[in-house]
């Protein structure tokens, strides 16, 4: 991890007066430059935040990914900005730069709903933690960005905003729940995210809108102010999930992650369970050196199939990382059981997340496990654990032990362990209401389940606790293809590492052409 207090000016980073009228290219532009620029005065913050404007006012009707904004908000503070960055004073490290906020994070005085109809009009009090650690670090707020229903699912529909759509084809899903979070970033309308995961919510929608994403080890960034669990003027119980939730960033590139992290971990004083841990001490692997590297490709997840397009994009990944020196090879862990991580995550999950639950909805859900066919594992494990008994509750936590303990020990064995996103790409997005039965989903020439074809490959490391990036690898058929990169737990700073190198030899981010191409036009139909 990298820690990135306020700095004074320095050398090359001396301030020239800014340009108000210069037109920054929101195309391919990342957090880290844009701090960069605003420092060297190549265009004020003022100005970046009215070219985010208009591509929110251009594109965000259609893509419906930012669903409460911060107009007025955002130029003042932009404006402040351009004053601090005028006087040279020691500046903080997001200082001018725009971001967005999942909608399941508290802001201060700016509404904040989860997607949950009783929230539609809640104004907290206090910014979420994440929220103020970036605040504090110069950021500017866009806005708000769309999420399904308390966060609880892996498409992008809400029953308060409606369908956020990817900006790559906007028939299909961005991915969930933080779906407005990546479309948000890919499509210019801010340079960072703060996303949460508790089964793939920041991996998957990285993935299918071509950003990256980290999801931290679970317990590195504290989750105060986080929705859910609800207010206590909204009838919240208190905190149910005690595993497996992460919180992480979104952006454009490694580097931005790295930034955006660092400035979110460790402990607020208010959330117990994040431990005051310092980066890790290791010694340096050739993943952080510049030497070849011993890269594992994990695709077999149960016999679980890959669609085409997926399995393409992953294959010319490794060669294009055995053209790069780097050793390829194709392996599992030995003894990690996914199928055994699966139930067990669907246990602790259905057991958390239903003690939060109405006791009438927890038993319909628990009713309908006995009626679910068999390839339905993930919704039967799920259905199982809202029995909530608890000697099955505590055999899944050591299940979950063990196999953190195996997966550790297998990547202790090589420079990078690499895996699929998920068993298919963007699916067609539709409002998926929660009394709606999911889909089956098409995965090649066989279908699966919709839990299956979406999380079968995110929850075992949900399950694990274990940080992953989330990293663009390529285009197929005109979609992003994404990859997964575990990292062994509390060692985001190499796995940081291992991802910036990565990213260097597979290209990284892309703007989606769906965009770039209607720049000049009066009209935008898709």
């Amino acid at each position: 991890m990298t820690n990135h207090p306020a700095q004074p000016f320095a050398g090359g980073d001396t301030p020239a007066a800014p340009r108000h009228n210069a037109a920054p290219d929101l195309g391919q532009l990342t957090a880290t430059r844009a701090a960069s620029d605003l420092r060297q005065g190549r265009y004020s913050a003022e100005a970046l935040v009215l070219a985010c404007q208009t591509r929110i006012d251009r594109f965000n009707p259609e893509l419906n990914a930012l669903i409460t904004l911060n107009r007025e908000g955002a130029l003042l503070a932009a404006r402040e900005a351009d004053r601090r960055l005028a006087q040279g004073e020691p500046l903080p490290p997001l200082l001018g730069v725009p971001v967005s906020i999942k909608d399941a994070f508290a802001t201060r005085d700016m509404r904040t709903t989860s997607s949950f109809r009783p929230l539609a009009d809640y104004q907290p009090v206090a910014d979420a933690s994440v929220v103020a650690r970036w605040r504090q670090a110069g950021a500017i707020l866009m806005g708000k960005s769309n999420l399904p229903e308390l966060a609880g699912a892996p498409h992008c529909w809400s029953p308060l905003f409606g369908l956020t759509r990817n900006p790559w084809n906007p028939a299909l899903t961005p991915g969930g729940s933080s779906g407005g979070s990546a479309v948000a970033v890919a499509a210019g309308f801010s340079l960072l995210e703060i996303g949460s995961d508790i089964g793939g919510s920041i991996r998957i929608p990285a993935a299918y809108c071509g950003v990256a994403g980290l999801k931290a080890t679970e317990n590195r960034i504290p989750r105060t102010g986080h929705i859910p669990h609800l207010p206590p003027e909204f009838g919240g119980a208190g905190r149910t999930v005690w595993h497996m939730l992460s919180f992480g960033v979104l952006a454009r590139c490694v580097a931005d992650l790295d930034l955006g992290f660092g400035l979110l971990a460790g402990p607020d004083g208010v959330d117990t369970a994040v431990p005051p841990i310092a980066p890790s001490a290791h010694a340096a692997a050739p993943g952080e050196t510049g030497a070849p590297m011993r890269i594992a490709l994990w695709t077999d997840f149960a016999g679980t199939p890959l669609c085409p397009r997926t399995r393409r994009g992953l294959e010319r990944m490794a060669g294009t990382l055995a053209a790069a020196g780097h050793t390829v090879t194709r392996c599992a862990p030995p003894d990690f059981d996914v199928r055994l991580a699966w139930d067990a995550f669907g246990t602790i999950g259905g057991a958390e997340i239903g003690l939060g639950m109405p006791g009438w909805q927890r038993r319909i859900l628990q009713g309908i496990r006995p009626f679910l066919p068999r390839d339905h594992t993930l919704t039967r494990a799920f259905a199982r654990g809202m029995d909530f008994k608890l000697r099955r509750y505590n055999e899944a936590l050591n299940q979950r032990e063990a196999l953190i303990q195996s997966l550790e020990a297998f990547l202790g064995h090589w420079d990078a362990v690499l895996c699929p996103v998920a068993p298919t790409g963007p699916y067609p997005g539709e409002p998926m209401p929660a009394s709606r039965k999911p889909p089956r989903l098409a995965v090649g020439e066989t279908s699966l389940p919709y839990l299956e074809a979406t999380l079968a490959m995110t929850t075992p490391f949900s399950l694990t606790g274990s940080p992953v990036v989330a990293l663009p690898v390529g285009i197929e058929d005109g979609l992003p293809v994404g990859v997964q990169i575990i990292g062994k737990r509390w060692q985001e700073d190499r796995l940081l590492k291992v991802a910036g190198r990565l990213e260097k030899a597979l290209g990284g981010f892309a703007p989606p052409p769906a965009l770039s191409h209607r720049e000049s036009r009066s009209t935008y139909p898709w």
